[in-house]
């Protein structure tokens, strides 16, 4: 899924997805040219044995470390969206750049773990820390051979996708905890450039995919306004700082198998009005009344799941939930002087064992 880019005040939609999750507007069931579960797929050479493993292995890498600049479509809930992208990686130094090519403008900009969010329309920008992959096809990083652990995976055979050569593998879940996964990775260097999310019968839920890239480009990439074009802008901030579960009061007692803690952060500032634009300005963020919010991120290395944890307030948090779009589950729920969201990638009983497993310490 594509990080979310989103109007300011659709923000609380933001953090659902950043676990992941986060994806640029919705998209749709619709699938791509050749996507159909029922389409066979050419094999042209026999996989070799442990190829798997080292696949697993490569992407993980490939997602972190390969430098792109390329255009992806997404697609869920009827609804596709396309978003122009670059990546960057050099030494330590790591930056991202989108921009959503249709409907409003919509822009991030990451240099390490600082991203600035602009909306030029309403001259509107937000900042903030955030060390979490900012989407297709970042979200592979933590693929690796523990994969193997809860997916079986099969080597299908080589097809070419937006220009390049590529190996296809089939992404089988071991229990009803995950979706299944099909996958379209570069064949020299491993970069993900196609994903589909199956149903447990086969049909594509979701799909995200490049439709053109070139990779390791000598251009530059997409770069963030200069700060004088910022000029009177209203600005926005969320301030994260890392934390653990346990020095916030939690513990889990049973997670779905596979999945492992990836990090927890406190977020701070969250924006859920927009200020007034008076004391704003490029350089000099406003801050927002404090609004305490715990986010947990997990992940099997496929699929990732967030679990945000804040005080319940009867004025916003009317009633319980349990919501599906696309391939993606949301779970909200009260527990005692706390509301819990659960949001991932997964089947409903992966965010109910989720809700089930956090207790106070």
């Amino acid at each position: 899924m594509l990080a979310s880019i989103l109007t300011p005040a659709r923000w609380p939609l933001v953090l659902a997805a950043c676990a992941a999750l986060a994806t640029a507007a919705a998209v749709a069931q619709a699938q791509p040219p050749g996507s159909q579960s029922s389409t066979p797929l050419p094999s042209q050479s026999a996989p070799t044995p442990g190829s798997s493993s080292g696949w697993l292995t490569l992407m993980g890498q490939a997602s972190r470390h390969t430098s792109y600049d390329g255009v992806v479509m997404i697609a869920s809930s009827g609804r596709t969206s396309t978003v122009q992208v670059s990546h960057r990686r050099e030494g330590d130094q790591e930056t991202d750049a989108m921009e959503s090519l249709d409907g409003p403008v919509q822009q991030v900009y990451r240099r390490n773990g600082e991203v600035r969010v602009l909306w030029p329309d309403s001259k509107t920008g937000l900042l903030r820390r955030h060390d979490d992959a900012l989407g297709f096809p970042m979200q592979w990083s933590q693929a690796d051979e523990r994969i193997l652990d809860v997916y079986e995976v099969v080597v299908l055979g080589r097809q070419r996708w937006a220009g390049q050569r590529a190996v296809v593998l089939q992404f089988k879940p071991r229990d009803a905890f995950r979706y299944g996964q099909r996958v379209w990775a570069e064949e020299k260097g491993g970069l993900v450039l196609r994903a589909e999310t199956l149903a447990p019968k086969g049909q594509v839920l979701e799909w995200a995919a490049f439709t053109q890239v070139t990779l390791s480009p000598s251009g530059r990439p997409l770069a963030a306004p200069d700060p004088g074009a910022l000029s009177g802008w209203r600005w926005l901030r969320s301030e994260v700082l890392s934390t653990s579960l346990e020095q916030e009061g939690w513990r889990v007692a049973s997670l779905p198998p596979g999945f492992r803690l990836l990090g927890c952060v406190r977020r701070s500032g969250f924006p859920r009005e927009t200020p007034s634009a008076s004391g704003a300005s490029a350089g000099k963020p406003s801050r927002l009344a404090h609004q305490g919010m715990i986010q947990a991120v997990f992940s099997d290395g496929v699929s990732q799941v967030s679990v945000f944890i804040e005080p319940f307030d009867a004025r916003r948090h009317q009633r319980e939930l349990l919501l599906l779009r696309g391939a993606t589950q949301t779970l909200q729920r009260k527990q005692g002087a706390w509301w819990l969201t659960v949001v991932g990638d997964v089947p409903a009983p992966a965010v109910q064992r989720f809700s089930a497993a956090f207790e106070r310490l």
